[in-house]
């Protein structure tokens, strides 16, 4: 049996420029070319490695689930307090620009505004990335009631699916091009419910 060419390309690397290219312009929008011009690959690299577009934008949509998942977990273990850690998060829908300038929005809320449930394999990619995200809040929460920042009988599932669901709403209205001060409010209102 003889094996073929090794890869010359690391693929984490091809992974997260066609992730890029993919949050920025969405599935549909994104071309072969664009892809190919964004990983450096030639078109039978890139289908030797993955199927089709649709793997390709599938391993990539992975990819940006478990990296948001390690950084948000991240942050959490090093944040002040549980508190901060929440705000901080709500907050960072601020800082998320793509390399046009333009806000790029939630890659999981991108890819749910543009699939919906219309692709069973990728409903069950969005589906394991919101709850890759809610388990990071759970923690925080429940780490917050342990310090006493949240009530011991609060319900951390229904406050985790709150923050994710005010969380997809502000970056939302981030795209849209509503002003800090309104974003920053909503935010403070947020945390004001968590008693």
């Amino acid at each position: 049996m003889t094996r073929g060419r090794p890869k010359s390309f690391d693929p984490e690397v091809v992974l997260e420029q066609a992730m890029q290219v993919f949050w920025q312009r969405g599935y549909e929008a994104s071309s072969l070319q664009d892809l190919l011009a964004a990983t450096g690959l030639s078109k039978s690299s890139l289908y030797q490695t993955y199927a089709n577009k649709q793997a390709l934008f599938e391993a990539a949509f992975c990819n940006y689930g478990e990296q948001r998942g390690r950084e948000l977990r991240a942050r959490l273990l090093v944040a002040e307090s549980p508190r901060e850690f929440l705000r901080g998060w709500l907050l960072s829908v601020l800082d998320d620009v793509g390399a046009d300038g333009n806000p790029r929005g939630c890659m999981l809320v991108n890819v749910a505004n543009e699939f919906s449930q219309a692709d069973p394999a990728v409903a069950e990619l969005l589906r394991r990335g919101v709850e890759r995200i809610r388990q990071v809040l759970r923690e925080g929460l429940q780490r917050a009631q342990a310090c006493g920042e949240l009530s011991p009988t609060a319900d951390v599932d229904a406050l985790a699916s709150y923050l994710h669901c005010v969380m997809s709403g502000l970056r939302t209205q981030v795209k849209a091009g509503v002003a800090k001060p309104a974003i920053e409010a909503v935010v403070e209102l947020t945390m004001n419910t968590l008693q």
